[in-house]
């Protein structure tokens, strides 16, 4: 402990000579006759303490104290709760002696240190939570948060206590790259490879199209099964679709099954695959895998109309022709109704020409979305009084070359940097020549440069207003840059990925309804189904004062009520994990007078990583172990571990000091001191009669 102040150190004569002056000038030079002198040297004692000490606590004094901090070293012990951990044969073992001698060892290593213990699997939990239910192992994690969570911490050593699979996350061999403490492995698990079939993999899309044929591909793989025969069935509630027969051949077999399947019926799919159980298999859990499918009974449609072949015509058309969500209708001016056949979006090419049947300005304004392509057959005139958005005047119906120039700036959509590249190097549309007119509210794609110079005439470019969404690309021969495109890079993907986003951006339909319910289609089961929700009122504010519920149903029939949380202006719920199956929501709110409804459909699919690898990966926990200055022990070698902490070298007790400084005048001692000076003063002034 020590004493400080802001102030030289002979600044305390100062405030002892202040305290010598006032106690003489007070008690000694005035004439005190008839007063007991002891008494006047106490009184002068005590006023020369008190105005000393006063004095000197001007000078801000501070008190330093040295605090001496010691630190155990910690032991960090981490589980791996994963399922694979007891899907061998030493599974009643690992569950029953050794995690009673994980408890014991835990036990014995807190007399000397800091134990913290952690399971992990799909997340890190505190303390040790032990049911082995977690269907991902992700060991890369553990390290990850171990590291992040004792930064500048006295960590002694990690003792990993695991079967070495991992099935998510990255190799932890490379995350533990920089990871600063002894790590011991406690290897557990089973590495023989025992006789088993495993559907290692099932690939398919999630999402098809009424109608359609689509495939499924499983890979099987077999294990110490060579001569058996691998007997393989597709299952849609217990109905026989496909099965495949196949030889096993060799003890590390492994053979892809693709099925085609015919989508036939709209909505959720459920279909079970599984492989006929051999005798002796180490575990039948990797036998089977359900998946889901959505058929969807829409497409989107999209109507062309034009009035004579072109081959920008065919370019729209290839561009298109891939995407399955799209039904492509072609019709010339004059088969074309007006109504559009409930299309998403109308593409007129080159119409109204000056052989197009009419079409009014009503008719264009029914439209939802609409793209104009325009081109040297174009009626410009006629397309101006059409008031789609944009007037051109052409007296003399000229066209000029127009090169594209991407506007950086343009909101809609992106188009990747490397394909926008490629623009550049485009050959030029014939665009209409004349004078330009349109809504501040467009948006501009691409613009016009013309004899090398870039102007302000938009070559492509968007309006969107009210509900009405209009596009327009102001120039005939766009196949050339399809061409461009092939001869640049080998394929179509920069001109088709165009055309695709322009006719996305001009085919979704904006959701203009009063109350909106948000969710996946799809969960895993050990995902939290999460909801958000929206209410409007007729002024489209959104507001979050009415209650909304929602009510969750499974295949069975089971009901699952909810009410959403308010969070800032919309809803919010977080409805938990559910088993796998197909789910039914319906959510509905009241304001006012009015009442609002939604329905739906989600799935939960299952997660099944930890049946498909049952071979424990010693390798892995030797080489962490090897690599971090470690050891790598066996489930009978527990009890080595805390001899072998205590003979490591590097963990020890930290010993911190660290000064702290304090206000001497903060201290309530000296405030009594001073006051018992004063008080003590005024006493015998009181007894002696002194004023």
């Amino acid at each position: 402990m020590g004493l400080l102040t802001e102030y030289p150190l002979w600044f305390i004569l100062l405030c002892l000579l202040l305290g010598v002056v006032y106690a003489w000038l007070l008690y000694v030079r005035t004439n005190k006759d008839g007063t007991n002198p002891w008494f006047l040297r106490f009184m002068a004692g005590f006023r020369f303490l008190s105005v000393s000490l006063i004095s000197f606590l001007l000078l801000s004094p501070l008190i330093r104290q040295q605090i001496t901090t010691i630190e155990d070293p910690v032991i960090i012990i981490g589980l791996d709760n994963s399922q694979s951990m007891v899907h061998g044969k030493d599974s009643n073992l690992i569950k029953g002696e050794f995690l009673d001698n994980l408890e014991t060892l835990a036990t014995e290593l807190g007399e000397n240190y800091d134990v913290r213990t952690y399971s992990f699997g799909e997340d890190l939990m505190s303390p040790m939570n032990v049911d082995f239910n977690d269907k991902l192992t992700n060991i890369s994690h553990f390290f990850s948060e171990i590291t992040n969570r004792y930064l500048n911490r006295n960590v002694g050593a990690v003792i990993l206590v695991s079967d070495g699979i991992y099935n998510f996350g990255t190799d932890p061999y490379y995350t533990t790259q920089n990871f600063p403490y002894p790590l011991y492995t406690v290897a557990l698990g089973d590495t023989t490879n025992h006789r088993d079939l495993t559907i290692r993999k099932v690939l398919y899309n999630p999402q098809i199209f009424l109608g359609d044929r689509f495939p499924i591909e499983i890979q099987v793989d077999a294990s110490q099964c060579d001569g058996d025969r691998i007997k393989l069935t597709v299952k849609e509630k217990n109905r026989l679709i496909q099965s495949h027969d196949a030889p096993v051949i060799g003890n590390r077999f492994s053979r892809q099954i693709q099925v085609l399947l015919e989508a036939n019926e709209p909505g959720w799919h459920k279909y079970s695959i599984g492989l006929s159980p051999l005798e002796g298999e180490l575990s039948l859990d990797n036998n089977r895998q359900d998946i889901f499918i959505e058929v969807l009974d829409v497409r989107t449609k999209i109507v062309l109309v034009y009035d004579s072949p072109h081959p920008d015509i065919g370019a729209i058309r290839d561009a298109l022709e891939g995407i399955e969500k799209y039904e492509l209708i072609e019709r010339t001016s004059e088969s074309f109704s007006g109504s559009a056949d409930s299309a998403a979006l109308v593409i007129f090419y080159q119409v109204p020409g000056s052989h197009s049947a009419r079409i009014s300005e009503s008719v264009i304004t029914q439209l939802p979305s609409a793209l104009f392509v325009l081109g040297s057959q174009s009626d410009i005139p006629a397309f101006s009084r059409l008031n789609a958005g944009i007037l051109i005047t052409s007296p003399h119906s000229t066209y000029s070359e127009a090169y594209p120039i991407i506007n950086r700036a343009f909101p809609y959509f992106t188009i990747d940097q490397s394909l926008s590249r490629l623009f550049l190097q485009y050959p030029p549309l014939q665009s209409p020549f004349g004078s330009y007119q349109y809504s501040p509210l467009t948006e501009v794609f691409a613009f016009q440069r013309i004899n090398g110079i870039t102007s302000r005439f938009p070559l492509i470019c968007f309006t969107h207003t009210a509900d009405l969404k209009r596009g327009f690309i102001i120039g005939e021969n766009i196949w050339r840059w399809r061409l461009a495109n092939h001869v640049q890079t080998g394929d179509h993907i920069a001109f088709d990925e165009l055309i695709q986003k322009i006719v996305q951006y001009l085919s979704v339909k904006q959701d203009r309804s009063f109350f909106r319910v948000k969710l996946k289609p799809d969960f895993l089961e050990n995902e939290p189904v999460e909801v958000e929700a929206e209410l409007y009122n007729k002024s489209y504010e959104l507001i979050n004062g009415p209650d909304v519920s929602l009510v969750i149903t499974d295949e069975s029939g089971n009901t699952y009520p909810f009410h959403f949380g308010q969070t800032g202006s919309t809803y919010f719920l977080r409805a938990g994990t559910f088993p796998p199956g197909v789910y039914t929501y319906y959510s509905f709110a009241t304001t006012g007078q009015d009442h609002y409804e939604k329905r739906g459909s989600f799935v939960v699919t299952p997660v099944n990583l930890e049946a498909v690898n049952l071979t424990a990966n010693h390798n892995l926990l030797y080489r962490l172990a090897e690599s971090h200055r470690g050891e790598l022990l066996y489930p009978e070698e527990l009890n080595k571990l805390p001899e072998l902490i205590k003979q490591n070298q590097e963990i020890h007790s930290i010993s911190y000091v660290q000064d702290i400084f304090s206000e001497l005048i903060n201290a309530p001692w000296v405030f009594l001191l001073i006051l018992g000076f004063l008080t003590g003063e005024w006493v015998l002034r009181k007894y002696t009669g002194l004023r």
